[in-house]
């Protein structure tokens, strides 16, 4: 079984329901062969993420999504998604897409890259870009919706 769990920094409500956060991860690692394990989703903003990217990545520039993955090899999942909510919200606007889209979008490919996904290469960012989709399409309020390019 694989338990997920959603906060913010801010302490306000996420702005994704729980059930929803918890059906895209649950989706995304099991379809990839993940069925045990826990992820925490936080949405936060700029300056955590730009932080994080800093402090673990050596880079200092903002980000929309970083995960974690904290465990080693042999055990279960144990993994970290940290969200930008603002930017997503301007990566919502730029693309025309629905923030709460934009939201799920991130929380898959943040599930994607705790699977060791990459996409550092335009080859790896399609095949990103196509499980994304993959995954958004099967939710209900967002099968309309598909986005061409990033």
């Amino acid at each position: 079984m694989i338990t997920v769990s959603s906060d913010t920094q801010s302490g306000e409500p996420p702005p994704l329901p729980a059930e929803t956060v918890t059906s895209l991860t649950t989706a995304a690692l099991t379809e990839n062969g993940t069925d045990t394990g826990r992820v925490q989703v936080v949405f936060t903003d700029d300056e955590d993420l730009r932080q994080l990217k800093n402090r673990f990545f050596g880079q200092d520039h903002y980000t929309d999504v970083i995960a974690f993955n904290l465990n080693d090899p042999s055990e279960p999942l144990d993994g970290e998604i940290y969200i930008s909510t603002e930017r997503a919200l301007e990566n919502s606007k730029l693309y025309n897409e629905p923030y709460p889209r934009e939201l799920m979008r991130l929380v898959i490919h943040g599930c994607l890259h705790l699977l060791g996904i990459k996409d550092d290469t335009p080859e790896e960012q399609a095949k990103m870009r196509a499980r994304e989709d993959h995954f958004l399409a099967q939710t209900p309020d967002t099968q309309n919706h598909e986005r061409d390019t990033r």
